[in-house]
């Protein structure tokens, strides 16, 4: 088939609405007005809230996301949670926030926050992409990608389910459960519509199933859980889960190494596995800080990794943070994170992240495929303004 050509504007308008369902995001006014701040899961003392002391009026909170605010710093005081869109809190909390929760509840729904499809709308993973979080999507909402759907790849424990030249989720469907180089004649180029779901896994045990770690804050794989992929986990990576770790499920192939008592993944620690379903007193609510690792994998760079690029506001992979989905993001705050502010980022094998000194993905830009500590010969720091992530 011939490649197609997409405007970044085409481009820009599609990747907002379908990226921003792995986060929250805060407003200093009602209905949804002001200043705009997005929090992905996990804990929020008075300093890293973004938003600022007393000053949140109004929330948008996507399926699959609760949140937790109170009343003082350090998660003290009264405190209220909201599970939907909050248009204007009520008397007793507008503009009294000082620190905030954001929990995901998607390893309960059986799938992790860091899974997702890439679509593309060429065989063999080219052409124009669009990454879509778990859900329903009608022809509206796949915009471009509708009967213009040739192959996909799958990052995480899910299935497709594709309905063949219908809008609106009826009809002939073809369900895979693996990543697909190219769709079959009778359905490239005509899907309509799509569900994302999660992908049955075996019960707890008989095992995880797929390349993920899955903890839980109380015994017996219940209570708030957490699924993580092979990488570097501190304590402000864990969220709710820090200090608050009871049992574990460890996939075949896996080992996690858990620190105990220490958030940056250093001092005492103790290595796991093995599934446990009810941790003993020495680990049970005392991990703090987690390194998951393929066994055998010997990894010699100490610099933090993910299934996601990570940008960073300071050097060394420090301050404030974001983690990104493969998409374009044409400004700063559309990808959470500070106008002319990246310092340092993360980029996993098989990922290009293109960086520009304008919003719209105008002016200079520079091309990037490895993990970066400083832009030290460059002179890049503190210069993006918008930013493009690919998954080649």
């Amino acid at each position: 088939m011939s490649r197609k050509i997409i405007s970044w504007a085409i481009l820009c308008f599609l990747s907002a609405p379908l990226l921003a369902q792995n986060h929250v995001s805060l407003y200093d006014q009602c209905n949804y007005s002001g200043r705009k701040y997005t929090l992905e899961a996990g804990t929020y003392r008075l300093y890293q809230m973004k938003i600022g002391n007393d000053r949140l009026s109004s929330m948008e909170i996507p399926s699959g996301f609760k949140v937790t605010i109170y009343e003082n710093d350090g998660f003290e005081g009264r405190s209220a949670t909201y599970t939907s869109h909050t248009g204007c809190l009520e008397t007793g909390w507008r503009n009294m926030a000082s620190s905030i929760v954001v929990e995901s509840i998607y390893a309960n729904q059986g799938y992790g926050p860091n899974d997702y499809v890439t679509f593309y709308n060429d065989c063999y993973s080219r052409g124009y992409s669009q990454s879509l979080r778990p859900g329903t999507y009608s022809g509206n909402q796949l915009g471009n990608l509708k009967n213009n759907l040739s192959s996909f790849t799958i990052s995480g424990n899910l299935r497709v389910r594709l309905y063949i030249n219908n809008d609106n989720l009826s009809g002939y469907s073809a369900t895979y459960d693996a990543s697909l180089s190219c769709l079959p004649d009778n359905q490239n180029d005509k899907v309509g519509s799509l569900i994302i779901e999660a992908r049955p896994v075996t019960s707890p045990t008989g095992g995880t199933g797929g390349n993920y770690v899955t903890m839980y804050s109380d015994c017996n794989y219940e209570g708030n859980g957490l699924r993580l992929m092979p990488g570097y986990y501190p304590g402000d990576k864990l969220g709710i889960m820090k200090y608050n770790i009871s049992s574990i499920q460890v996939a075949p192939g896996l080992r996690v190494k858990a620190f105990i008592n220490n958030e940056n993944l250093s001092g005492q620690s103790y290595t796991i596995t093995d599934n446990m379903n009810c941790m003993s007193s020495n680990l049970r609510n005392r991990i703090a800080s987690i390194m998951v690792e393929e066994t055998g994998y010997n990894n010699n760079n100490n610099n933090p990794t993910s299934d996601r690029v990570v940008i960073y506001a300071d050097e060394d992979y420090r301050g404030q943070s974001a983690s990104l989905l493969p998409g374009t993001y044409s400004t700063m705050m559309q990808a959470g994170f500070i106008d002319n502010a990246l310092s340092s980022l993360t980029v996993p094998a098989g990922y290009r992240v293109v960086i520009y000194e304008e919003e719209n993905f105008r002016g200079k830009s520079y091309t990037i495929t490895a993990s970066k500590s400083r832009f030290y010969m460059s002179g890049w720091s503190d210069k993006t303004s918008s930013i493009a992530v690919y998954r080649d």
